[in-house]
């Protein structure tokens, strides 16, 4: 009996512990879950409303692939040509483009919560808007990823190298094939470099922060998934929502931690 009881007290006092550890409660959490949740609901929406307008996301694609040459910027073949040299680096692209994207999303949102929750609500707003606006476009203007275009120059480094696909096996029913414009992997790498800039003071985690959004850019266009134009929407898409959240409510923007600079200061007053 008094084991029972014993285990019975532990476990409660377990749960305390856990519900203490999150800033606002379980039931906030629980919250902000389903808010995110729901932002993927409204994805799969975009998805489901694409279907049997292949022919439209492929004629979206050629207007950008066409309207990239007339702007000499249309250099996805010759990056990925290049890349392809190096067959260990389109490799770690594979792996990197399908398997980073949203752990490290969810990783520095769950850290936001956890240990920045002041900010939380705002970046959390950004992050909702950014993708809205991103479904809105998928919805109205599908685009096919120059892998798809078989007049684009461009393979499919996935479906070639890698185990993973999103041509086939469960990643071709929960992601929209025709959803390259804006590039979301582009936005959500650029939010979150932003995050840890604004919200940490560490240097290697600010340097890393800046390097990751050129590692993420790499992997779109070797791997064929975005076009360039892709990755400049992407990176439109977060400015628009952040300025707007930021109109709204200007005394919620997390003000950017500055590095250190004491010993450098003290040196000077020497």
């Amino acid at each position: 009996m008094n084991r029972k009881l014993n285990l019975r007290d532990s476990g409660t006092e377990l749960t305390r512990s856990w519900r203490g550890a999150l800033p606002a409660g379980g039931r906030d959490a629980l919250r902000q879950l389903l808010i995110l949740l729901g932002c993927y609901a409204l994805y799969d929406v975009a998805r489901v409303l694409v279907r049997g307008r292949e022919a439209v996301a492929m004629a979206n694609a050629q207007a950008i692939i066409n309207a990239e040459k007339a702007l000499h910027i249309y250099v996805e073949p010759t990056v990925q040509t290049m890349a392809s040299h190096v067959h260990v680096l389109v490799e770690f692209m594979d792996w990197f483009y399908s398997s980073v994207h949203l752990p490290a999303t969810i990783l520095i949102l769950v850290w936001i919560y956890l240990y920045r929750h002041e900010s939380f609500a705002f970046l959390r707003n950004v992050f909702l808007t950014m993708n809205l606006l991103a479904i809105t476009l998928f919805a109205m203007l599908p685009v096919a990823p120059p892998r798809l275009v078989p007049t684009s120059g461009v393979v499919d480094t996935l479906y070639l190298y890698s185990t993973t696909s999103y041509r086939s096996g469960v990643l071709s029913f929960v992601t929209n094939q025709y959803a390259a414009f804006p590039s979301l992997h582009i936005g959500y790498a650029l939010f979150l470099s932003l995050a840890i800039y604004l919200l940490t003071s560490n240097r290697l985690a600010r340097v890393l922060a800046l390097v990751y959004p050129l590692v993420v850019l790499s992997a779109i266009i070797i791997t064929g998934n975005h076009y360039v134009l892709d990755a400049v929407a992407g990176a439109a898409v977060l400015g628009v929502s952040f300025a707007a959240n930021w109109g709204i409510t200007p005394q919620a923007v997390p003000e950017a931690i500055a590095v250190s600079t004491r010993h450098a200061n003290d040196r000077r007053g020497a």
